[in-house]
């Protein structure tokens, strides 16, 4: 059985999430990215990502965070927020810039990244960002994440939410197909990500990825999987 409870917070949760999560995010990663940036995604840097999170929707500042459990065990997390302020300051050039720093294979990077805009976005109070959504690699390919988006969707709508934006790796191919195919992701923006770091005899170099923004509607995804499975029911009875 398949059950969506908000994020609690608890160690008791966090330490199968992370599992998950490093898990998912890993293998997700792993044809694109470095083994040396991959080396630091343990299941600590996992745990430290989702006491923040803890931390901060204590504080109110992580509004929406939802664990999927099958049977009670966790087996998938999705986080959405209000969209950064950063995104909304577009000049007439069509750009935004966004404050981004961190850790990156041991350096410190902070640098102010630009955001091209394609296309101009209405950005409403009804638009929020889907930051995560992951599900432990054992139950993918089951229909577990269709079942987690259209959960949660309804729950944001009751709340008058029905627009998002959400920003994939150009290099991430399953992640690009699954953004643009099952959530419909239009093209608004485009902009860069710190992806990893070479050292070679030449010094150290720090490699960036293109990154596409895309925007939707949640009645829209929910309209496409209804459509996705009336066709995969078909196929079905049409193969006995």
């Amino acid at each position: 059985m398949l059950q969506i409870k908000k994020f609690g917070g608890s160690v008791k949760e966090i330490l199968p999430l992370a599992d998950i999560y490093m898990r998912s995010y890993n293998g997700l990663s792993k044809n694109y990215k470095s083994s040396a940036e991959m080396a630091l995604y343990t299941k600590g840097h996992f745990i430290k990502k989702l006491k923040t999170w803890a931390v901060n929707q204590q504080q109110g500042k992580e509004p929406f965070i939802f664990v999927l459990y099958h049977n009670d065990a966790p087996c998938g997390i999705m986080r959405l927020n209000e969209i950064p302020t950063d995104y909304r300051k577009i000049d007439r050039q069509m750009t935004a810039a966004e404050n981004e720093h961190g850790l990156l294979d041991g350096w410190t990077i902070s640098r102010q990244r630009k955001i091209h805009y394609v296309r101009y976005p209405r950005y409403d109070d009804n638009t929020l960002i889907l930051n995560q959504i992951y599900l432990a690699p054992e139950a993918q390919k089951k229909g577990f994440g269709t079942a987690f988006i259209k959960q949660v969707i309804p729950l944001l709508q009751q709340k008058g939410y029905d627009q998002f934006i959400v920003e994939y790796n150009d290099n991430n191919f399953n992640g690009k197909k699954f953004h643009e195919d099952v959530l419909c992701a239009e093209k608004i923006a485009v902009t860069t990500d710190f992806d990893h770091v070479i050292s070679d005899r030449d010094g150290t170099k720090f490699c960036i990825s293109p990154v596409t923004i895309g925007m939707g509607r949640f009645s829209t995804v929910l309209k496409n999987i209804e459509a996705k499975e009336k066709i995969f029911q078909t196929k079905g009875r049409q193969s006995r």
